[in-house]
């Protein structure tokens, strides 16, 4: 039996749920369904890591329930397992032989954990969360646990090895790069951060790689470079992502990191459009929600038949951990001058980089009340004359 649907979408994370609700703003009456392999409606995946030690049913996670669906008529098509794309003929195929034909199709496949090379990370205790799935397996696991490993130094590493510690876990933490988030501080407020961590109770290991899980078949340990070993109970890797390619690998669609699309997140093929992890943007895999969210808006305007650009967003980054409070906005790397705001007592600790005169980057940490201002000085490239006349605490 062949199903005929105006707008498919194949993944229903924030990007195609995106998508949907903003075809049906657009078109009243056109069908749309939704594909996901998951057995569940989109969820927060942001929340996965607070997940660790707080307890989430699925029902608090739901960005919408099903009752939303219903009334929105959207189809959904759940525990469904697409097995190939014939973009010639505008058909899907479903792994349980079904077959759906459509006139506008979305890819919103996401990404997977990115699984660096490491010896013998199949055993027992290896984990990397993704999925609601991912994190009900791990917190079981958990339950036999007084030590775990956290591989990657980035922010949800950061934020899953904090989780860890609230569950009363010892935690490590490695990192490859020579100091935590490179791309979001400078070595002294790293090294900074890296200090207020460890006072929290965290080991965190930089300039470190990890070669090889050790144990028989559940981990009881890992050997980074230079030999060391260190004693662990389970290991959560934390390294990125990686777009889910494998649908497209067999047609025309174009990609290289990810899909390619332009600024109306249309791939080369005119009536299939494509968002979130699984796209590349300007040579980039952002892996970032606010990003998908607006990519399935933008994508979802556009198949219903408005004109709509996508714009890309300037990143900015929050990590708040115990009491450690840290804003990154901008580019810290390509500047000619740095103004500074200290205030030990407080633990304040602000820098502002500018590049001819204009505000490039910042970083604030300790306070970061003000992060709306400073966020705007960097998006609107202010000249820093004028952002000091408001401010005389930098010197």
């Amino acid at each position: 039996m062949m199903k005929k649907i105006k707008y498919l979408i194949i993944g229903n994370g924030i990007g195609g749920l995106s998508a949907a609700r903003e075809v049906r703003n657009q078109d009243k009456e056109g069908t749309i369904m939704l594909i996901s392999k998951e057995p569940y409606y989109t969820y927060y995946r942001p929340k996965l890591t607070e997940g660790i030690f707080k307890e989430f049913t699925i029902n608090n996670l739901l960005v919408y329930d099903e009752n939303w669906y219903k009334q929105k008529n959207i189809k959904t098509a759940l525990r469904t397992v697409v097995k190939k794309l014939d973009i010639e003929n505008n058909v899907v195929h479903l792994y349980d032989g079904k077959i759906i034909t459509y006139e506008k199709l979305l890819i919103a496949t996401g990404g997977r954990p990115f699984i660096p090379n490491i010896k013998s990370k199949n055993k027992e205790g290896v984990f990397a969360l993704r999925t609601i799935q991912d994190l009900y397996e791990f917190k079981e696991f958990l339950k036999s646990c007084n030590t775990v490993s956290v591989i990657g130094g980035g922010l949800l590493g950061l934020e899953a090895a904090w989780s860890l510690k609230l569950l009363k876990k010892e935690v490590n933490v490695i990192e490859f790069a020579p100091y935590l988030l490179p791309k979001q501080l400078d070595m002294e407020l790293a090294n900074k951060l890296e200090e207020r961590l460890n006072s929290l109770g965290l080991s965190i290991y930089t300039n470190s790689q990890v070669e090889e899980v050790l144990g028989d078949a559940r981990t009881n340990g890992i050997k980074l470079n230079e030999n060391r070993q260190i004693p662990t109970d389970a290991v959560l890797i934390s390294s990125g992502i990686r777009p889910n390619l494998d649908l497209v690998k067999d047609t025309a669609i174009e990609y290289d990191k990810g899909i390619k699309v332009d600024s109306q997140m249309r791939t080369n093929i005119e009536n299939v459009y494509a968002v979130g992890d699984v796209i590349e943007v300007d040579g980039m895999i952002l892996g970032l929600w606010t990003a998908a969210n607006e990519q399935g808006r933008v994508a979802g305007a556009n198949m219903a038949g408005l004109e709509k650009e996508y714009k890309q967003p300037k990143v900015f980054t929050t990590l708040e951990i115990g009491d450690i409070k840290i804003f990154s906005a901008g580019n810290i790397s390509n500047y000619d001058k740095i103004y500074e705001y200290k205030d030990p007592g407080k633990d304040i600790h602000h820098k502002l980089f500018t590049k001819d005169g204009t505000i490039t980057g910042v970083i604030l940490f300790g306070d970061i009340k003000d992060r709306n201002k400073f966020n705007t000085a960097v998006v609107s490239q202010l000249p820093v004359d004028e952002f000091l006349k408001d401010d005389d605490r930098f010197n």
